[in-house]
């Protein structure tokens, strides 16, 4: 698949078969976010690939121990009329709700030792999300569903004490991968006319 093929379709996927992916697919997408620039090339990432049912469970119940999590996501999609927002919203509801079934999760985490003086923890956020952004645009291309999400945040303390993340590591996305149940669509974003600008504003 052409690249630019790719990047106008790699929508954020949340509706994952639990059909197995291959090794070897995973780590072309992790070749792929190795591949991103990073400040001064610190390659600050750090990747924790989870495939076991038991861990993927785990890690279920602690982001998502009951819920009110769901409640609150299809409280804030129900009032809305942006068909855009609702299908987000849908789509987010559907993946917490079924996370354990997605077949593999990828947390993307960056390093704090950065460079700079003081300590500049954008430098590690500058790697993990060029990272994410390559891995989803390879995902596309391999015909996988792959969704970059925050989740993690619901409880990032769990997640980091299941996971086992060392101090200094900040876990900066959560990617849940898998076999597509949904078409893709192309991406929708403004026209470039609307957002371009040559020589000053």
């Amino acid at each position: 698949m052409d690249v630019f093929e790719a990047m106008g379709s790699a929508m954020t996927m949340r509706w994952l078969s639990a059909e197995p992916v291959p090794d070897e697919l995973i780590e072309k997408l992790i070749w792929a976010g190795t591949r991103a620039s990073s400040p001064e090339n610190s390659q600050l990432w750090d990747f924790i690939v989870v495939k076991s049912p038991e861990q993927r469970a785990r890690l279920h119940e602690t982001i998502v121990p009951d819920l009110s999590s769901l409640g609150a996501v299809r409280a804030r999609m129900a009032g809305t009329t942006d068909p855009v927002k609702r299908r987000m919203g849908e789509g987010a509801s559907h993946l917490l709700a079924n996370l354990r079934e997605a077949p593999v999760l990828i947390f993307i985490c960056g390093s704090s030792f950065v460079p700079g003086d003081p300590r500049e923890d954008r430098y590690q956020y500058a790697a993990i999300y060029g990272a994410s952004q390559n891995m989803l645009v390879a995902g596309r291309a391999l015909g996988l569903g792959v969704a970059a999400t925050g989740i993690h945040n619901l409880n990032s303390r769990g997640v980091r004490q299941v996971l086992g993340v060392p101090d200094h590591k900040a876990i900066g996305v959560t990617m849940a991968v898998g076999w597509p149940t949904r078409p893709f669509r192309p991406v929708k974003r403004k026209p470039v006319a609307d957002v371009v600008h040559f020589d000053t504003w």
